[in-house]
């Protein structure tokens, strides 16, 4: 009796245990704000409650991060909101759980109008064409003229470089970069760097084309089996938000914690002291008519970047 008795105390603590084993969600970012609380949310030491365990993995390519969802590398990740409409409409399982309106802006080497068709000389872009954020650009200016040539980079470090030696004249830039940018070419006046201004807020001006609806141009997606866990979407939810208050709270610890785990954003980091770190999530109806009007605007422009036709609600967590 006694060990029949030893024998389900021992199988009750190994259920126990077992249940307790936290789920394992490998989560990707690109070298912007947003990825900062993800790395927050790595490992288990967390100053809040999470029960399930983290690990970050960086992206610095659109073509990266489309590689590691087709080889299910990744769980979740920072996505444009084209590049999930295009995942799924290519049979991808994918759920967008939350929403960002991420600062964008175009930084100029010269003060003036914030309109984008008082812009002239040469208009940066990162990344290639027929990707963000020149589509919401093109989406934005419409019909109206400008008198500027674009030019394409590799990247974000890219733009900036080109703008600090004077081969271009503004670059569209996520954040932290503009800020950096503009640290930068203080500290590289002595040598004959331009001095760079935040002249055009992308978000304003996506308002004032279209009243009403905000620039939701990005959000953190789940793919594959983890598409279809509402549970650990919602339990992610709560944690990334208390990630990212914790971020705005503590921006030394924030840096360090950078230079730490994602060394291409240290790199920018290093450049200057930011410590103002800004999120703007949304959620609900509002956040899911934003999305799908920015989605038929981009589809306007280039159908194939949002994969062809306007994806369903099924796109997005119902109770995000």
């Amino acid at each position: 009796m006694k060990t029949a008795f030893l024998s389900l105390l021992f199988l009750g603590l190994a259920c126990t245990a077992a249940a307790k084993t936290p789920t394992v969600l490998r989560i990707s970012g690109p070298p912007i704000t947003e990825s900062i609380p993800l790395m927050m949310m790595e490992g288990k030491d967390q100053p809040w409650e999470q029960d399930f365990e983290a690990r970050f993995i960086p992206w610095n390519s659109p073509d990266m991060l489309r590689a590691m969802v087709a080889g299910q590398q990744v769980d979740a990740a920072i996505v444009t909101t084209a590049a999930a409409s295009t995942l799924k409409s290519k049979g991808v399982k994918c759920k967008l759980t939350l929403l960002h309106e991420s600062p964008v802006w175009i930084v100029s080497t010269q003060p003036g109008s914030d309109r984008l068709e008082d812009l002239e000389g040469t208009l940066l872009f990162p990344f290639g064409p027929g990707e963000m954020p020149e589509l919401f650009y093109r989406a934005i200016l419409g019909e109206k003229k400008v008198n500027l040539v674009t030019r394409h980079t590799g990247g974000v470090l890219e733009a900036v470089n080109l703008l600090l030696v004077g081969k271009g004249d503004h670059a569209m830039l996520s954040e932290p970069t503009a800020s950096i940018a503009m640290l930068r070419a203080k500290a590289l006046q002595s040598e004959g760097a331009p001095l760079l201004v935040k002249r055009i807020d992308m978000r304003r001006a996506w308002e004032s084309s279209f009243p009403g609806h905000r620039l939701v141009a990005s959000g953190i997606a789940f793919f594959g089996p983890k598409a279809d866990d509402t549970e650990q979407m919602r339990a992610f939810n709560r944690a990334y938000a208390l990630a990212c208050e914790w971020v705005r709270q503590h921006p030394k610890e924030t840096r360090q914690l950078v230079e730490r785990k994602f060394p291409a954003l240290a790199a920018q980091l290093q450049q200057g002291e930011i410590t103002d770190f800004e999120f703007r999530i949304m959620s609900g109806e509002k956040a899911q008519e934003d999305a799908m009007f920015f989605l038929c605007r981009i589809r306007e422009i280039s159908p194939a970047a949002i994969g062809g036709a306007l994806p369903g609600s099924d796109l997005f967590e119902v109770a995000q």
